[in-house]
């Protein structure tokens, strides 16, 4: 990275940060070593360990692959707004690209509002982070540029893949459409052995993420709460769906959105079964706080996004890889 990407890096995380603080978030620095991790199984981690002094005692710990662990904790006792710019880790990552091992996401989270607020927050720090648009002649942000396209995942699917989700309650229905786009099974693993969630997802990688529009920036949102995350759930044509929205812009994935699950009880049977299903097939085994969900009992409602800085600041700078925008790569 030559200097002046230096500067444009450090501008636009300054911007951020003034973003932010003028509306009045408090700005946090939280730990990036944690005894426990919330369970995710789509992701792996790092795992180290504390030495403790004149003692053969040694403390397993793990790099956060995200910081909201720590947030939440904040949030259930002081119920105020907050965001972080913070490095996070994730094990078996590609490197280079838009993956690295080693990055720096922003989350912010604001109290008393849901899902589509925080899109309107986002479109205000595009605003603030995107040169003005050009009088005239071709805008080259165009593919960032506010407002965000809006579409919801059922949608999307009867765009991009020629069927609504909601159409698809069991698993065999997502069989007989991957079946019907082309989509390469293995003789040893057909589809018709393969669960709800993973028809889902490679029919979203597969047919609809890749058609996504380019030149504008896409809101892809209400997820299939057939697929679990820590998002608040609400039920529409026969089906039950999450309060949750993806942003691509220019086709790459920036940001992750969730009405936050305030529930004790519903983050208590969460962390039971993904902790089950992620020790039970993570190839880095990790600690999980069993008692995390009582910080749910005194939990304000709230939204939180996380967003990919690298990536963000690589668009920013006219590039479609965070190669260039990295100080250093592993």
């Amino acid at each position: 990275m030559d200097l002046e990407m230096l500067k444009f890096r450090a501008s636009i995380m300054q911007r951020i940060r003034n973003f932010f603080i003028k509306k009045g978030f408090l700005e946090l620095d939280t730990p990036a070593l944690s005894r426990d991790l919330i369970p995710e199984t789509c992701l792996e981690v790092f795992k180290t360990e504390y030495i403790k002094p004149w003692s053969e005692e040694k403390v397993p710990l793990y790099l956060v692959p995200s910081p909201e662990i720590y947030i939440k904790k904040i949030i259930s006792q002081h119920k105020t707004n907050v965001f972080q710019l913070s490095k996070c880790y994730r094990n078996i990552e590609s490197v280079g690209n838009i993956h690295s091992p080693e990055f720096t996401m922003l989350e912010y989270y604001q109290m008393n509002i849901s899902y589509m607020d925080t899109a309107d927050i986002t479109e205000e720090l595009f605003d603030e982070l995107l040169p003005p648009k050009p009088k005239s002649g071709e805008d080259p942000f165009a593919f960032m540029r506010p407002p965000f396209m809006k579409l919801t995942m059922d949608d999307a699917f009867l765009r991009y893949a020629g069927f609504k989700l909601s159409d698809c309650d069991e698993a065999i229905d997502l069989a007989k459409h991957a079946k019907e786009l082309g989509l390469e099974e293995s003789p040893d693993n057909p589809f018709e052995t393969w669960p709800w969630d993973d028809l889902y997802e490679l029919i979203l990688v597969s047919c609809v993420e890749p058609n996504l529009p380019k030149n504008v920036p896409v809101m892809l949102m209400d997820y299939p709460a057939k697929v679990p995350c820590l998002a608040q759930e609400f039920y529409k044509d026969g089906m039950f769906w999450k309060e949750r929205w993806e942003l691509y812009c220019g086709g790459i994935e920036l940001s992750n959105c969730y009405s936050e699950e305030n529930n004790p009880e519903k983050i208590r049977k969460y962390f039971e079964a993904e902790g089950k299903a992620k020790n039970g097939t993570a190839k880095i085994p990790h600690k999980i706080d069993g008692d995390y969900w009582k910080i749910f009992e005194n939990f304000p409602k709230c939204s939180g996004n996380a967003m990919g800085v690298d990536r963000l600041i690589a668009l920013l700078s006219g590039h479609k890889t965070i190669e260039s925008v990295l100080p250093f790569l592993i």
